[in-house]
């Protein structure tokens, strides 16, 4: 499973539908929601609202992209999306921004309903792109309702689909799910029976959840506790008002303003780093140890990061989910906390000495994740901004994932604008894993960060082959991150 931009995905030339969520009234005459709004989605939202201000739309959509053989069924796919709709509260709630607070509006299940509306047929493949992307990029913004967008291709061996939303209601694994669910509804329309699926929960509730939950919390919690003492070493005095700039040991100028590109245009990368037996392999060295697959894969990165110049002390900033509770295992939402993690690289001369520590860390700091990291800001009074991020999801149990290389299952996410950030996402599939990331799109950023895939991939290699992997002398010019 690869996470790629649109760009990236082998769209076929065909009619274009656009399956349009539809209310019979407008959001704001909806019923008025009391329900709190989460921290990630209120924070997101703020700056949607300052980059419209500005007139600097960015575009922050997750999706997915699967193939169905055979002519598509409209009336049984229409079923389908308006049986995702009902399960999924999200989808039928929208957030604004009123006298300077949020205000949240709800339409019970079965009050919308998907219409299909023709968006053309183009000729070409390149053509098809701009046109979906034009579409994804317009109905995902989350200052309207619907901020998701459902989009078929009739090709000439099947229907290609394509569904995105804005990050403000759907995360990675939601994204992963996405596949699973709408195939799961659909056969069933098809057979005019209910579909086999588990019940869920609703983000709408689980936001009003963390936000008492946060609300509650104090500037001696051990979650704020453990990011005041990460800020605190990455700055160069006494005060909690960080960057995270300093991601290793020796910061360096991210990037050269010579080499600037227009408005920050990032460039993307997916390159499997174990195929299925190795990250079998690696799974189970890293029991020996005690640890999870993570630990061993935050080890190699911190470790290639070292070997090329960035310094022993490997620092970055983790996404966890947050679905502590059954009933969100499955929910349609925005569920992700942060933590920090820092690795002392300095003193080990194999990959194996990191595992243990890496393991340890994480267990150390994954706690931090249950206090929203706007929350944690407010306690600290600082605003840092995070530029450089590595995240880890074992999907292989997601729904469907038998099938993603036959139905030529993607996740996607929108293009992105930013001259400094650096993120990584790793992903264990049945096929082994992969590491998909968005980088500055300059020379050096570019070089550096392929210098580093390939070396992570080699020292990886060389420790599934051979039960442990020697690290080299630091070596080149400090990495860009």
């Amino acid at each position: 499973m690869e996470f790629i931009e649109l760009a990236d995905y082998p769209l076929p030339s065909g009619r274009v539908i656009e399956w349009l969520p539809t209310a019979t009234s407008h959001w704001a005459d909806w019923p008025r929601d009391t329900r709190a709004v989460s921290y990630n989605h209120e924070h997101h939202l703020r700056d949607a609202v300052e980059h419209s201000r500005i007139r600097d739309r960015r575009h922050y959509w997750l999706g997915h992209a699967f193939q169905i053989d055979g002519p598509l069924d409209p009336q049984a796919w229409r079923t389908a999306l308006d049986a995702w709709i009902d399960r999924h509260e999200g989808l039928r709630s929208h957030v604004a921004i009123e006298g300077g607070q949020p205000a949240r509006y709800t339409l019970p299940a079965g009050e919308i309903r998907v219409q299909p509306v023709d968006a053309g047929a183009p000729t070409s493949t390149m053509a098809t792109y701009r046109l979906v992307n034009g579409l994804l990029d317009d109905g995902t913004s989350p200052l309207r309702w619907p901020s998701y967008v459902c989009v078929t291709i009739a090709g000439r061996n099947g229907v290609t689909v394509i569904f995105a939303a804005d990050h403000s209601i759907m995360d990675g694994y939601s994204s992963v799910s996405t596949s699973g669910e709408l195939l799961a509804l659909y056969n069933a329309a098809r057979a005019g029976q209910p579909a086999q699926l588990r019940d869920t929960g609703s983000y709408v509730d689980f936001s009003q959840d963390e936000r008492i939950r946060a609300a509650a919390t104090t500037a001696d919690h051990p979650a704020v506790d453990t990011w005041r003492t990460f800020f605190l070493e990455d700055t160069d005095n006494d005060s909690p008002a960080g960057t995270l700039s300093r991601v290793a040991a020796a910061p360096i100028d991210l990037i050269d303003t010579a080499e600037t590109p227009r408005r920050g245009t990032q460039r993307t990368l997916s390159v499997e780093v174990l195929d299925a037996d190795a990250a079998d392999a690696a799974a189970r060295i890293a029991r020996e140890h005690g640890q999870g697959l993570f630990a061993l894969l935050l080890a190699a990165f911190a470790v290639t990061t070292t070997e090329l110049g960035a310094g022993r002390d490997f620092r970055t900033v983790i996404p966890l989910h947050t679905r502590s509770d059954p009933q969100w295992a499955e929910t349609l939402g925005w569920f992700v906390g942060l933590a920090p993690f820092q690795l002392d690289c300095g003193t080990a001369r194999t990959l194996a000495e990191l595992i243990t520590p890496a393991g340890e860390e994480l267990r150390r700091t994954n706690g931090a994740a249950t206090v929203p990291f706007a929350r944690v800001c407010e306690l600290l009074g600082t605003q840092p901004s995070i530029s450089f991020m590595v995240s880890y999801m074992d999907i292989r149990s997601a729904p469907c994932a038998a099938t993603w290389t036959e139905t030529g299952t993607c996740c996607l996410r929108s293009s992105n604008v930013s001259t400094n950030e650096f993120y990584f996402w790793i992903a264990r599939t049945p096929l082994g894993v992969t590491l998909n990331m968005r980088y500055p799109g300059t020379t050096k950023a570019t070089r550096d960060v392929h210098r580093h895939v390939l070396r992570m991939r080699d020292l990886l290699a060389e420790l599934t082959r051979y039960g442990d992997a020697r690290i080299r002398p630091i070596e080149g010019a400090p990495l860009s991150w």
